[in-house]
C-alpha cells in the first residue's frame, strides 16, 4: 500500500505523544519526520499585533476554540491541503504505530499492520471529517490574528470555507457557533463598555451573518450562558443587581437589545427575539427591558455631565446628544427626565447659597452660561 509520505507525516505526530504514552515509552521519537511542517497561517497585522484591543473577552475565548478538537482534527487545521488534495483513500491506523514504536520503513510497519490487524483504517471520510472539523478553530484564529475590525477579516473567512472545503450550510452554522461563543466570553466579564457594541456589529459583519442567523446566536448564548451561571451562583444572587453575575446577565440584555435594534429588526420581531432571549434567562420581556435601560441611561448620563462641563467650549452640540440617544437605545420619555434633571443641575449650580431661599442669588457668569446655550443651540430638551 502506498502512502503520500507528507500526510503520513502529519497522522503519525497527532498520535506520537498518545501512542507512546500507552505503551510506556518515554523520549522515543520517530526517524521519519526530519523536520518542523510547514504550517498554514492567517496573516498577522503590519504591525505584528492584534488590530483589536488586548484584552477583549471575545478574544480570550476565541483562544479556546482554537485548541478544541482531537489531534487529527488540529494537525487538519495546521495544514488542511495536505488531508484535501493528498489522494489518500485510507491510512492503517496500525502503520501509525509502527512507525512510531518500530522507526523505519513505512512499508514494512504497513505491511505488519495489515497481517496482525491490529486497528482499523482512519479512511478518507475521517480525513475528510477531519479537516471540515478544523475549519471552526481556523475562523476563530481569524479573528485573534486580524480583529473583528480589520477590512480583510471577512475574505479571510471566507477563504476558509474554500480552503477547508465546507459545505455553506454547515460553515454558517460553524459561523453563528463562532459568534455565540464570542458574545458568551463578552458578558464574562461583568462591566459593560460602550465600544463592545461596535466589535459585536463588527464581528456579525465578518461573519457575514443576517439577522435571523443573530437572532438564533443570542438565543443559543443565553441559554448556554444561563445553565453556566446557574451551575454555581444561586437565584437569589442573580437577583441582587450588584452581583458580578448578575451584572453579567444585564450586560448580555443589554448588548442583545442594542444588536436587535441596529440590525433593522421590525418590532415585531424584536419583540420576539428579546422574548427567547428572556426566556433563556427564565424573566419577562417587561423586566428584560427595564434592565437594559438600568446599563445604558448610566452612559447617558455621563454624556450630559461632559455636555454640562463643556458648554464653555465649541466641543459639544445637541446633535452629539442626540446620536448618543440612538447609540444607547435610551427612549425619548427617559432622556427628557433626565434633560430636565440635567437642567436643574445646572441651574443650581450657578446659584449663590442655593440652599438658603431667601439669600440664593445667581452668580455673575450665570448670564453668559445662558447666553452661550442659547447661541449654540444647546439645549437640554428633546
Amino acid at each position: 500500500m502506498k502512502f503520500q509520505a507528507s500526510a503520513l507525516a502529519i497522522l503519525i505526530g497527532a498520535v506520537t505523544i498518545d501512542v507512546s504514552a500507552a505503551f510506556g515509552i518515554v523520549g522515543q521519537k520517530s526517524s521519519f519526520v526530519a523536520g518542523p511542517l510547514r504550517m498554514q497561517t492567517v496573516p498577522q497585522a503590519k504591525n505584528g499585533m492584534t488590530m483589536l484591543a488586548g484584552g477583549s473577552g471575545g478574544i480570550e475565548e476565541m483562544k479556546d476554540v482554537t485548541k478544541e478538537g482531537d489531534k487529527l482534527t488540529q494537525s487538519a487545521k495546521k495544514s488542511p491541503g495536505l488531508f484535501k488534495n493528498g489522494g489518500l483513500a485510507a491510512i492503517p491506523a496500525a502503520a501509525l504505530f509502527g512507525a512510531v514504536l518500530t522507526p523505519g520503513a513505512i512499508a514494512a510497519s504497513a505491511v505488519g499492520a495489515s497481517v496482525t490487524g491490529v486497528a482499523g483504517f482512519i479512511g478518507k471520510n475521517r480525513l475528510d471529517a477531519a479537516t471540515v472539523a478544523a475549519a471552526k478553530p481556523a475562523v476563530a484564529q481569524a479573528i485573534i490574528d486580524l480583529g473583528v475590525d480589520s477590512s480583510t477579516i471577512a475574505g479571510a473567512i471566507s477563504d476558509i470555507r474554500t480552503t477547508f472545503n465546507v459545505q455553506e450550510e454547515d460553515f454558517a452554522v460553524m459561523l453563528g457557533d463562532i459568534y455565540m461563543r464570542y458574545l458568551i466570553g463578552m458578558v464574562k466579564t461583568p462591566i459593560t463598555m460602550t465600544n463592545e457594541m461596535k466589535e459585536l456589529t463588527n464581528l456579525r459583519n465578518a461573519l457575514g451573518m443576517d439577522n435571523l442567523a443573530v437572532g438564533a446566536a443570542h438565543a443559543a448564548a443565553a441559554k448556554e450562558f444561563y445553565r453556566q451561571t446557574s451551575i454555581f451562583t444561586p437565584i437569589e444572587d442573580l437577583e441582587d443587581p450588584d452581583h458580578p453575575d448578575r451584572m453579567s446577565i444585564d450586560k448580555f440584555l443589554f448588548l442583545s437589545e442594542r444588536a436587535f435594534r441596529q440590525g433593522g429588526e421590525t418590532e415585531e420581531a424584536f419583540k420576539y427575539e428579546m422574548s427567547r432571549v428572556a426566556k433563556a434567562f427564565n424573566i419577562k420581556v417587561g423586566e428584560t427591558l427595564e434592565r437594559v435601560a438600568e446599563v445604558a441611561e448610566p452612559f447617558y448620563q455621563k454624556a450630559l455631565d461632559s455636555t454640562r462641563s463643556k458648554l464653555d467650549t465649541d466641543a459639544v452640540s445637541s446633535d452629539m446628544l442626540l446620536r448618543a440617544r440612538n447609540s444607547l437605545g435610551v427612549d425619548e420619555t427617559t432622556a427628557q427626565d433626565m434633560h430636565m434633571t440635567a437642567f436643574a443641575d445646572e441651574v443650581k449650580s450657578l446659584l449663590i447659597d442655593a440652599d438658603d431661599s431667601e439669600k440664593a442669588r445667581f452668580s455673575d457668569v450665570a448670564q453668559e452660561r445662558v447666553s452661550r446655550w442659547k447661541s449654540s443651540k444647546l439645549h437640554f430638551h428633546m
